[in-house]
């Protein structure tokens, strides 16, 4: 209840700041908490304009579906953290070089958005999927049995039979990883508050590379 509370008055303090605008400007706001771990809709923004936790880099509103994978991917990295997955600063580096580095430094400091803060990300997006990698991918086995009857009659190459077999071995760890996030979902306190919802407008937006 403390963290609802507290919640409700970051998003009122935020309107409050808001009210005299006209238009009221775009401002920050908390969507949810995980555990005791509250999520902005900047979280959320960020992740989805570096394409990072589950989401697909886009512009315009941020969706209630943004809202709900990034919370399903954030609950997945906090499972990393308790299993003890680690992710190396080599390998965050080699992620933000890939990102963009001094060039998405500048876009990221260009609009008021920390650099730490993007890589903070990045590090958890890894995490993330090195955990669905240990969870899921490791035990997702595909028969030659399994692409053929997906292939059906006739002939067909060996690159065919590959991209089959990725396709298959693909949606065998997103329907373990969907029946895991059921799961967490029930195990883990994750509270929307109440009366917030989408579509919300990003409280920033980061130029083009």
């Amino acid at each position: 209840m403390r963290v609802l509370i507290v919640l409700a008055g970051l998003v009122l303090l935020a309107a409050v700041g808001a009210s005299h605008a006209d238009p009221p400007p775009t401002v920050d706001m908390v969507l949810a908490a995980i555990a005791s771990a509250p999520v902005t809709l900047s979280d959320v923004t960020l992740a989805r304009a570096l394409g990072l936790l589950g989401l697909d880099p886009s512009s315009g509103l941020i969706t209630e579906a943004d809202l709900q994978r990034y919370l399903d991917a954030q609950l997945a990295t906090r499972e990393a953290t308790q299993l003890a997955i680690e992710v190396v600063p080599a390998d965050v580096d080699r992620a933000w070089e890939t990102a963009g580095g001094a060039a998405l430094d500048a876009r990221l400091t260009a609009v008021g958005v920390d650099p730490a803060w993007a890589r903070r990300l990045i590090a958890a997006d890894l995490k993330m999927k090195r955990f669905v990698d240990l969870r899921f991918r490791a035990f997702a086995f595909v028969t030659e049995f399994d692409v053929d009857e997906a292939l059906g009659p006739g002939s067909h190459d060996e690159a065919d039979r590959a991209r089959t077999r990725e396709r298959l071995r693909a949606e065998m760890v997103s329907r373990a990883f969907a029946a895991w996030t059921d799961d967490a979902r029930r195990r883990v306190a994750v509270r929307r508050l109440p009366g917030v919802t989408g579509p919300w407008p990003a409280p920033f937006t980061i130029g083009p590379p």
